[in-house]
């Protein structure tokens, strides 16, 4: 089972549609399960993005280069939810998404179709099979929203 997302961070404007794009390959003769999940950043990335982050994340990221101050977090410090899922041609959609324009589309690429403030994020692309197990299952995909100055 491989999986990979050809867009490793994605910007997109306020209220417009956005596609995460997945895509896996498996050995499996089962049809696969397609979840997409949703993590909060760790802390606001707007402020990075306005220039205002304290210098002691600042160094705290430069001593450790592979941690990511918005990204590497315990699930428990911040919101992990199911966006949608899934199997054969059904799509569940998560509870927090049942009002919205969400759907995963293709084989298991996320569309969305107005983008809110709170979805600026990590978005995950797991894949279950149940005959194959080896290789990578997840990947993710970190979505900015922006809005207009």
């Amino acid at each position: 089972l491989q999986v990979t997302v050809p867009e490793k961070k994605k910007v997109a404007m306020l209220f417009q549609p956005a596609l995460l794009r997945c895509h896996f390959s498996t050995s499996s003769t089962q049809p696969a399960v397609v979840q997409w999940r949703y993590k909060s950043y760790c802390q606001d990335r707007m402020g990075e993005a306005l220039g205002m982050v304290t210098s002691g994340l600042q160094t705290m990221s430069k001593r450790n280069l592979d941690w990511d101050p918005y990204l590497d977090c315990v699930d428990s410090r911040r919101t992990v939810r199911v966006v949608a899922s899934k199997q054969g041609s059904a799509v569940t959609i998560g509870d927090f998404y049942k009002e919205r324009d969400v759907s995963i589309v293709h084989d298991a690429d996320l569309q969305i179709g107005k983008l809110m403030w709170g979805d600026s994020g990590l978005y995950y692309c797991l894949i279950i099979t149940p005959d194959d197990v080896e290789g990578k299952n997840e990947e993710s995909v970190e979505l900015l929203v922006l809005g207009k100055l």
